[in-house]
This record gives structure tokens, sequence and C-alpha cells, in this order.
């Protein structure tokens, strides 16, 4: 190991140890390979109180976050650089290394000054985060659900739900720009329960960004809907209604701008999205809930490697079924991302899938091409047509030979 190198690794292990790390960042990949990660960015977080440190790695349009001890930050630092990554930065309270690969594996590294008013605090997890629905304000729908108190608390037994809530919001702003830019927006909520997330939709696009806003949120239990359209006639609330009604005999007025669904049941997420696509949604953005279809499908003989165990069986079948609607999406006009929705340490349903429609004259081959893909992939291992491809083909969506009957 070169002096550099060695330099550098202990400049790492001091500022990891001594908690000085402002930031880090793995980039360069060795690998050219599409599926390779292209940036890895570290940054210290605080959870719980505890000091540990995010690692943010982007595969295509793909983010997956990992919050790791000091310890295990500065193992798989080592392990990555000049290895996976040829370029590694470390920046601390009062300087900055960089450390350059080349490809015969020789190093060098540079280091700056850098002069900052104050360290940078870690990024807090828990209560000290701007949300984008804040927290110690009195927000009305969060009184009326029970996630706030009237003093505009955030009950601490609620606090992951407005989290999750907040993280949703998100989204929602991030999409905003491709939805119509005058008008009312029209939005259908699929499997809305509790509408926790309805309302805050409704909140954020109304109070928080000016726009005239109809949101329909349907489910299946008169009960619960019955409740929800209460909190909105209490809040006099415009704009927003609740029906109780089964996803496939639920027919809009008009044209619906997005649609979103949140652990909708099993095959219940597939209907949704079927739906989703038939009314030429602009923007679908969709967190499944269980997945049985494919697991009750796929025989264990099929992979027996995976599937002599219970639960990676179950795993695999969730990973492949989301994998397989976000490529039908490709296949029917829509570029998709699967992202993460919020941290595994909340919620093991963390799997979003959003989808956004092209143009009518963009990427005409595209769809034959992602359906060629879903092909060869469905045939390699073995995967049975699933109900989202059974629904798009009903609908005529798939217009493709071999489609299922």
């Amino acid at each position: 190991m070169s002096s550099d190198v060695e330099t550098f690794l202990l400049q790492l292990e001091t500022a990891f140890a001594s908690r000085s790390v402002q930031k880090a960042v793995l980039s360069k990949p060795a690998s050219k390979a599409n599926d390779a990660v292209r940036r890895v960015d570290i940054r210290p977080v605080k959870i719980r109180e505890r000091l540990l440190y995010q690692f943010t790695s982007r595969e295509g349009n793909q983010e997956r976050h990992r919050n790791l001890t000091a310890d295990e930050a500065v193992n798989e630092i080592r392990e990555s650089a000049g290895i996976a990554f040829r370029d590694c930065l470390l920046r601390t309270d009062s300087a900055e290394w960089t450390a350059r690969f080349n490809k015969k594996g020789r190093c060098l590294v540079t280091e700056r000054s850098v002069q900052t008013e104050s360290p940078v605090a870690p990024a807090e997890h828990n209560r000290q985060r701007q949300y984008l629905i804040p927290e110690d304000q009195v927000v009305p729908f969060l009184v009326a659900t029970g996630v706030m108190s009237k003093s505009g608390r955030v009950h601490a037994k609620h606090y992951s739900k407005f989290r999750q809530i907040n993280r949703y919001v998100e989204f929602i702003r991030d999409i905003v720009s491709r939805l119509p830019t005058e008008d009312t927006l029209r939005i259908v909520d699929f499997g809305s329960g509790k509408s926790y997330l309805t309302f805050a939709v409704h909140y954020y696009l109304t109070a928080g960004l000016g726009r005239k806003v109809h949101i329909t949120g349907l489910d299946r239990r008169a009960d619960v809907v019955q409740t929800c359209q209460a909190i909105a006639s209490e809040l006099k609330l415009t704009g927003i209604a609740f029906e109780a009604t089964d996803i496939a005999d639920f027919q809009p007025a008009e044209d619906v701008h997005l649609a979103i669904s949140l652990h909708a049941c099993d095959t219940a997420t597939d209907d949704a999205l079927a739906a989703a696509v038939a009314w030429n949604a602009n923007v679908i953005l969709a967190v499944p809930c269980c997945h049985h279809e494919l697991a009750a499908a796929l025989p264990a003989t099929a992979h027996p490697v995976i599937s002599g165990h219970g639960i990676l069986h179950e795993r695999f079948c969730e990973l492949t079924t989301d994998a397989v609607r976000a490529h039908l999406l490709e296949c029917v006009g829509y570029n998709t991302t699967v992202m993460e929705f919020i941290e595994m340490e909340h919620t093991g349903r963390n799997v979003l899938i959003r989808a956004i429609r092209r143009p009518a004259d963009s990427a005409p081959d595209a769809p034959r091409q992602n359906w060629e893909r879903l092909q060869t992939f469905s045939k390699e291992l073995s995967l049975p047509p699933l109900q989202l491809q059974r629904n798009l083909a009903k609908t005529g969506a798939l217009r493709f030979d071999e489609t299922v009957s």
C-alpha cells in the first residue's frame, strides 16, 4: 500500500473517530456496466440520539439508503476506494481530502483547508427536519385524524405516520411539474383507507401551492368512507370526496391527472395501476402492499436455491412482482422509477413505483422493446402472467403478440 493511500485512510479513520465528518463521496466507478453503482454519498445523520452515517447509493434511476456506524462506514469506504470507485472525497470540519486512483491502482491524495463558521451538525432524522407539512404548527387535518394535538404537537405514537405523510408529500412535490399548470387538478386515491395521505395531498396542493384540486378517495369500507367524509365536512374542505366502491366500478367523469395508491392489498395494486393506465393518467404513484399472487403461483421447484427458504421465496416474489409491474408500465407508455418510500427501519413496505406518462411522440419503439425484455425476463425466471399483465391486455393497453387472454 502506498504512503498516499495510508495517509488518506488514516485521515479517514481519524475523521470518523472524532466525529468531524461533514460528508464523503465515492464516485467514478471502476466498472462501466449499466447496473454498476454510479456514486455513493455519505453524510452524518442522527437517529434516536445516535450518530450514524447514511450511505446513499445511486444506480440508474434508483437510490438506496443504508445507515451505518462509524466503524462500518470506515470499513465500507476502505473496501470501495480504489476498487469499486476511483475517486473518494472526505470533508471534515477543517479540511478536505481527495484520493484519486488510476487504472493501475496508483493513488494521488490532495488536501486543502476549508473554512466554516461552525461545524455542520448531523441531519436529524427525528424531530428537527424541515418538513413540507410542518410540526409544532397546527395543521387541521392532522388534528382531526389524531396525528397531532390541538396545540400543534405531533403525538409520539403517531410520529412514524407523520414522517410517512411528509415523505409522500415530497413525492407529490417532485411530480407537480408534470401535471397541468392551470385549472383544477383531478386526483384519484385508490384504497384511501383512513385517508391520511388523501388529506395530506389536498392540504399540500391547496394550502401549500394554492392549486384548485378535486380528489376522490376510493375504499370498499363504507364505515371508513363515512368517517373520512365527516372529517372533510367538519374542516369545511372543498375539492375532496370519498366513495365506497371497488376500483373496477368507479368511472371518473373527467380526465384524471394523478392516480395514487398506498398499500392496496395484493392484486388491488394491479387493479389500480390498470385503471390509471386506462384513464391515461399523467402520473401514477403506487406503494404496493402484500404480494401473494406470484408466491402462490411460482412452484418451489422453479428456483430451489431461493424457494427452499420461505422468507427468501417471499422477498424474491415481492421484488420480482414490483419489477414486472414497473416494466409493464414502461410497455404502455410510461417512464417508471422504483424508489424507496421510507426507510426500512420504519416500514417493510417501502417500495414506491412512480410512473410518468411519456409524450405521445416520444420513444415510439420503447413499448415494444420493453415488452420483449419483459418476455425474456419472464421466461428466464419461469414467471406466469401476473394480474397487471392480464388487466392491461384485457383493456387493450398491451397491443403486442403473445399477450394473455
